[in-house]
């Protein structure tokens, strides 16, 4: 089986298809927050709070999980980063970041493919207030 983290695309798109919305999970798995505390400590950062999805993205009845935690540097600023961690049928092991550095606002799935809607700053819309939203696909595996 191949590994769905090390063949994903992350392609921006507007106006995705309808898809399935994936509920935001109440609790993030403890080996995964303890793995994202680890590495926000060693980048000198704290973790404000962890969103955290739970998908199926090889639909072989396994769950891996897409968490985005919010980190603090300090000041009055926050960043996000997004990750996906394989499942606990593997111990949380392999994980990647996907490189989408924006607040997720919701995350859909059809199939393979995870489309992540995120919040999109529009042009009369104050700096911390974000009314628009666009979307990036991601497509996992073939």
């Amino acid at each position: 089986m191949t590994n769905p983290l090390a063949i994903f695309a992350l392609i921006a798109m507007t106006g995705a298809a309808a898809a399935e919305v994936v509920p935001r999970a109440e609790q993030t798995p403890g080996p995964i927050f303890d793995m994202l505390k680890a590495e926000a400590q060693g980048n000198g950062e704290e973790i404000d709070g962890v969103a955290a999805w739970e998908i199926d993205l090889e639909g072989d009845g396994t769950t891996e999980w897409l968490v985005q935690p919010a980190l603090w540097t300090g000041g009055n600023s926050i960043s996000v980063r997004t990750y996906l961690f394989d499942g606990a049928d593997t111990g949380f092991g392999t994980h990647a970041n996907i490189g989408m550095n924006r607040s997720l606002k919701r995350v859909e799935q059809e199939g393979r493919t995870i489309s992540l809607v995120i919040f999109e700053l529009l042009e009369n819309d104050p700096r911390c207030c974000p009314s628009g939203e666009s979307t990036r696909i991601l497509q996992i595996g073939e």
